[in-house]
């Protein structure tokens, strides 16, 4: 799972620009309820103990915090399809066993915001910080907007359902590239052929009925 995770941060360029940075104000905040805010404070207590076993790479201790239906929903950055069942979160923490892949991982949880759907069922949204390093090669970093359900059993949270939800990579690399402005010329030439990759990687994507699909709709008013 590390290594496949490894290689979406080194492969993001793929992916074409968007303009979602433009669509909303981070500064803006909305009202939070009272309830809100003890939930949001339960569930950021029960991860800062995920967190702990996580980075021990207590995956026994990980796997006990999840519901115990025993069918979880693991939808990882890295992994191209969600993760049904126990069998398949059970590999996902152990991929080959016997063999070490992971030297360390570093996961930060923070900006919990969370809801209740039902009587001890919960939506939350928070942010992961990860820095990892596998076997033999180097260490990356990188974070995550997470979406979970967790629901409430014996009177402890668990977790049910999980989804990782990344920035397009075109967004993402717009952010690192003005977080690591080029310092050499040869890093302003290399920061100029990833734009230009990323622009041409995005336009090749488009299928060759949405020309079609434009025209049909060119008199098109939205409706708000």
């Amino acid at each position: 799972m590390y290594l496949i995770r490894l290689c979406v941060v080194l492969l993001a360029l793929v992916s074409g620009p968007v303009l979602a940075d433009y669509h909303f104000d981070a500064k803006k905040k909305t009202s939070i309820s009272d309830e809100e805010k003890v939930l949001a404070a339960e569930l950021t207590e029960f991860l800062a103990e995920y967190e702990v076993a996580y980075n021990n790479q207590d995956y026994r201790k990980v796997k006990s915090m999840w519901s115990a239906d025993g069918n979880p929903i693991y939808m990882a950055e890295e992994v191209p399809f969600p993760l049904y069942g126990k069998n398949r979160l059970d590999n996902y923490f152990n991929p080959v066993p016997g063999k070490r892949i992971l030297e360390g991982i570093d996961n930060k949880y923070s900006k919990v915001r969370a809801k209740y759907v039902a009587p001890n069922v919960a939506v939350a949204t928070y942010r992961l910080d990860y820095e990892l390093k596998l076997v033999g090669m180097p260490a990356v970093a990188g974070w995550d907007r997470v979406m979970a359900v967790f629901v409430k059993e014996d009177e402890q949270w668990r977790l049910s359902a999980y989804t990782e939800a990344p920035m397009s990579a075109g967004a993402m690399i717009r952010k690192k590239m003005k977080e690591f402005p080029p310092q050499t010329e040869q890093q302003k030439a290399d920061y100029k052929t990833t734009r230009e990759t990323m622009k041409a990687l995005s336009e090749a994507a488009v299928s060759e009925g949405f020309a079609d699909f434009l025209e049909a709709r060119k008199d098109l008013e939205p409706t708000y």
